[in-house]
């Protein structure tokens, strides 16, 4: 019988936040494209959403679900009981309003006493909404630098998951601390890796709904992963909206949309019937790595 630290723990995480959203020149906060209507849309979102969870649920599979504290507030307005439909994953944060921390599109870096009020704010409406701790953060477009890092450390988070590292003989998926940023909170990385044609990927599956790759390339990476990880975590990561809207905001044609659903549940699948590996929340990895 295989051991549990030889396993391959694999990760199903969910980033919910606009439709389409796009960072946006002069302000901190994202739009949904088209940004020129000035809008926020989580039409979309809600629907993925909901068809993600529908599926999380026949498979049996528990998740990581970074919450945009903005779109949960809208999700939760427009019907949807978040608290009763996440109960079975892990609630975790993903910025106030999609912030761009960095300025890296927005030409405004956020000084640090911003985004303190920002993600305080965040982390405290998604415990008000869950009524649970928020432990884990995942930043809007995956960007963190030494301001994020030491907000998220003081307010007690504990694991930021949006850097993206390579999975090889350097790092073999385990959690590390953000030294880099002088920082001892730890890392829950997204890994990359390499397709058999030797391209660099990464574990986010928008590529797949933007007809750029196939589910089985994810599938070979988990199982390259199972021999060079064991013991490490692997993070697969969707946008909900993006079953249903490409990233310029344009809906997809209900046969496109149909398949888009079908190739997730394709990976779902897969990776219940693969043997060596564990499906586990980010939150349960990093307790049971930190116990062991």
């Amino acid at each position: 019988m295989t051991k549990i630290e030889e396993l391959l723990s694999v990760a199903i995480s969910l980033d919910v936040d606009p439709d389409a959203n796009c960072a946006v020149q002069g302000r901190h906060d994202a739009l949904s494209s088209p940004i020129e209507y000035g809008e926020i849309s989580v039409k979309a979102c809600k629907r993925g959403l909901q068809g993600i969870l529908e599926l999380l649920d026949i498979y049996d599979i528990d998740a990581t679900v970074f919450y945009e504290a903005r779109t949960a507030r809208m999700l939760i307005a427009d019907g949807m009981d978040l608290p009763e439909l996440s109960g079975r994953h892990e609630v975790a944060c993903h910025s106030l309003k999609h912030e761009d921390f960095l300025g890296k599109v927005s030409g405004l870096p956020m000084e640090e006493e911003a985004i303190e009020e920002a993600i305080t704010k965040a982390k405290d409406i998604l415990e008000n909404i869950f009524e649970r701790d928020i432990k884990g953060f995942r930043a809007p477009y995956t960007r963190i630098n030494r301001a994020v890092v030491k907000v998220l450390e003081q307010i007690g988070f504990q694991y930021d998951s949006s850097k993206t590292v390579a999975v090889g003989t350097e790092w073999r998926g385990n959690p590390f601390p953000l030294e880099v940023f002088d920082s001892n909170l730890l890392e829950l990385a997204l890994p990359s890796f390499h397709d058999k044609r030797g391209k660099r990927m990464s574990s986010y599956l928008w590529a797949i709904f933007e007809g750029r790759r196939v589910s089985d390339d994810y599938i070979d990476a988990v199982l390259t992963a199972r021999d060079v990880a064991k013991g490490g975590l692997f993070i697969f990561s969707i946008h909900p909206w993006h079953l249903y809207v490409d990233c310029q905001g344009n809906p997809f044609t209900v046969e496109q949309a149909r398949k888009n659903l079908e190739s997730f549940e394709y990976i779902l699948y897969q990776l219940k019937q693969m043997q060596g590996i564990q499906i586990t929340r980010q939150d349960e990895y990093l307790e049971k790595w930190l116990f062991k």
